[in-house]
């Protein structure tokens, strides 16, 4: 019984430091930093050139 109790309370002690983690990292992130990303996703798909294209064989309708 002592060692399930041990266990238990490992596992709240970790539950915590995550949950403790998870709410101070979210504190840092602002979300004005977010919205101000230097990169353009508009902009990198209207200027990529040689991009490789695929190709697929449909086998679908192939009777024997």
């Amino acid at each position: 019984m002592r060692k399930i109790g041990f266990c238990g309370a490992g596992v709240a002690v970790l539950i915590l430091i995550g949950v403790g983690t998870w709410i101070g990292l979210g504190t840092w992130t602002s979300t004005t930093a977010l919205a101000a990303s230097p990169i353009s996703p508009l902009e990198m798909m209207m200027t990529v050139k040689n991009l490789p294209t695929s190709h697929y064989d449909d086998y679908s309708v192939v009777f024997n």
